[in-house]
């Protein structure tokens, strides 16, 4: 029996033993489990990883919504023990208690085992409808139990980090053009106290790291929190077909980018082979910063995760998350998908178009082309919507000015200190 069967045979000892809310008949062929009354289908597949350990299993569950236009829900499992059975029986642990319950809420639509429905107004928290919205606002979704391992004794998380924080921020901005998705939030607390969020959509299809951790919680020793949230955009929503247009937009600029003498050409030739205006301009403006950054971060730079917006009605925006705009997020997923199926030389003169490329390449060369750049930090980018006014431009840049000059002189010395 291979390690993904037995996976899946140790997810259906788990959900029989369990019964309650997660019963049903289920029937395991070789390998496909089949759950909730055959009501969802799984698959499993070990993830051998470029240094594989004894005693550590990485594995992806996937599971097909029979009754829901075979959507499949992809789950990112870590498990861990003093052999390989062990860590697949708590990788199974693992999605019995946090995937599942989710799942079961969602195809029943209603909250079960320890799941809850978020952004229920008014709803039964002690039945499992909560106000608070998890970074998922105004969506169907579905949250589970946070698990906790590490920190000093054992300890339990934290009671401060609380289901108010937005677990799943950005999860619904990065989403592919699909209608339900399954996201992963860790949250990583420090020694010294901080806490660090990664994120991810769909398994791997979006992965995004930042120390943005809203809570002054505080707890004992290094540690960390993990939980799941099905969500779904609604069967008439207008952002399905945007999405999918965006990301028809970012593969066609990049995928005939290395074919034109400019860019000024290919964004020509888009607009008249009926691609949109401004998602054109979206593309080239900021899902090149996706590309560069996806090229660069290796070398330890450290980007801003804002950008200053200038807008076509004469408003500047100076504090607009890089994550919040699908241009970029989606073509962050593009990337690593780009990265395998265009020739080398092509994508990489992708990821030298934008700006930021220009910079890091210039302080690269000043540098005697060195390769560590975990000392160069980026300001936010300027980035105008089409049509934006001369005069606009001119206020948003001044906007990135004063911070630089803000910055700047928070880091002068007082003229008595000589070290």
């Amino acid at each position: 029996m291979s390690d993904s069967e037995r996976l899946l045979e140790l997810i259906e000892e788990g959900i029989v033993a369990h019964a309650g809310d997660l019963g049903g008949w289920t029937r395991l062929d070789n390998d496909v489990l089949q759950l909730f009354d055959g009501r969802v289908a799984l698959r499993a597949e070990l993830h051998a990883g470029d240094q594989p350990r004894e005693g550590v299993v990485h594995a992806h569950v996937f599971t097909t919504l029979i009754e829901e236009d075979d959507e499949v829900l992809d789950a990112c499992i870590f498990g861990m023990g003093d052999d390989n059975d062990e860590a697949l029986k708590q990788a199974a642990g693992i999605w019995i208690m946090c995937v599942a319950g989710p799942i079961r809420s969602f195809i029943d639509n209603k909250p079960v085992c320890m799941t809850c429905q978020a952004g229920v107004v008014d709803g039964d928290a002690s039945h499992g409808y909560v106000a608070g919205d998890y970074g998922l606002p105004n969506l169907r979704a579905y949250v589970g139990p946070a698990i906790h391992r590490g920190f000093s004794g054992g300890e339990p998380a934290p009671t401060s980090v609380d289901d108010k924080l937005p677990w799943f921020r950005f999860a619904a901005e990065s989403a592919a053009p699909r209608r339900v998705h399954l996201a992963k939030a860790t949250v990583f607390h420090s020694e010294q106290n901080t806490w660090r969020r990664e994120l991810e959509i769909d398994g791997h299809d979006v992965s995004y790291s930042a120390a943005d951790w809203p809570t002054s919680a505080r707890a004992k020793g290094i540690g960390y929190l993990t939980r799941f949230a099905v969500f779904e955009f609604p069967r008439n929503s207008k952002e399905i077909s945007r999405r999918a247009e965006v990301e028809r937009t970012i593969r066609h600029f990049a995928e005939n980018y290395a074919a034109y003498e400019s860019v000024d050409q290919l964004m020509k030739q888009m607009e008249e082979q009926g691609f949109d205006p401004d998602l054109v301009q979206e593309t080239e403006s900021i899902s090149t910063i996706a590309f560069s950054r996806h090229f660069f971060e290796p070398f330890g730079v450290q980007y801003s995760s804002t950008i200053i917006r200038a807008r076509r009605d004469g408003r500047v925006e100076t504090d607009v998350p890089l994550m919040s705009v699908p241009a970029y997020s989606r073509a962050r997923a593009l990337a690593i998908k780009l990265r395998d199926t265009m020739p080398e030389n092509d994508f990489q003169a992708l990821c030298m178009y934008n700006a930021e490329s220009h910079a890091i390449v210039q302080a690269m060369e000043a540098g005697g082309n060195r390769r560590d750049l975990s000392g160069m930090k980026m300001y936010p980018c300027v980035v105008p919507e089409r049509g934006v006014s001369d005069q606009t431009m001119d206020s948003a840049m001044a906007a990135l000015n004063e911070l630089i000059e803000r910055n700047r002189a928070a880091k002068k010395k007082p003229w008595w200190k000589f070290w």
